[in-house]
């Protein structure tokens, strides 16, 4: 459910519970940097798109992660939404090296966030940059449902880790409740969002990024 709209941007009701939970836990003083790591993300994929020709004709920011409406009047081609979806990442990792070069070890901090943000947007599930990219290099080989059912078995196994993860770390006397929440992400993001992308496919391709 949208809750804010402005112009072509709309953020859902989870986006700001899940926000206002992450800033009340912060007691490290991360949130801001995560913020503007998380914005610097979106902004490459943007800066790609119309690089490449495209328009982002919506921006909606749920707790899953953003989704982005490209105009079909603009199409930009399957290599294209290789490289847009890869470019979030890309700038994240550009970003961490930048503020460790310019900022020395006050910059640590802000360079392992955007470090961590796009190495985790690059694994291979559906619901990040990496599963989006690699859906639209096998969409030729193994056509759109072949590439997303592919997609859905790397989820599965990716969560299925992360879950053994869990399980190894808590015979070691350590309960680690991250890696299981984030099994649980993976596969609503990965697996409940086809819904949608069904049927927003007539008024434009989606681009969902994290």
């Amino acid at each position: 459910m949208t809750i804010l709209r402005w112009k072509g941007i709309e953020v859902s009701g989870g986006a700001l519970l899940l926000g206002a939970l992450l800033y009340y836990f912060d007691d490290q003083g991360l949130f801001l940097l995560s913020m503007l790591a998380c914005a610097i993300h979106e902004l490459g994929h943007i800066l790609a798109i119309l690089a490449l020709g495209g328009q982002v004709t919506r921006l909606r920011l749920t707790c899953v992660g953003a989704e982005m409406r490209l105009s079909a009047r603009h199409a930009i081609g399957h290599m294209g939404q290789v490289l847009a979806a890869l470019s979030g990442p890309l700038v994240n990792l550009a970003a961490g090296l930048l503020s460790v070069r310019l900022l020395g070890e006050k910059g640590w901090c802000f360079a392992g966030i955007n470090l961590a943000l796009g190495a985790f947007n690059l694994l291979p599930a559906g619901c990040l940059d990496g599963g989006r990219a690699l859906r639209f290099m096998l969409g030729p080989l193994l056509g759109d449902d072949g590439a997303a059912r592919f997609l859905d078995i790397l989820a599965c196994a990716l969560a299925a880790g992360l879950l053994a993860g869990t399980l190894v770390l808590l015979w070691y006397g350590t309960l680690n409740l991250t890696l299981p929440l984030l099994s649980i992400w993976l596969l609503a993001g990965s697996l409940g969002g086809k819904k949608y992308l069904h049927l927003s496919r007539r008024r434009g391709r989606i681009l969902r990024t994290q």
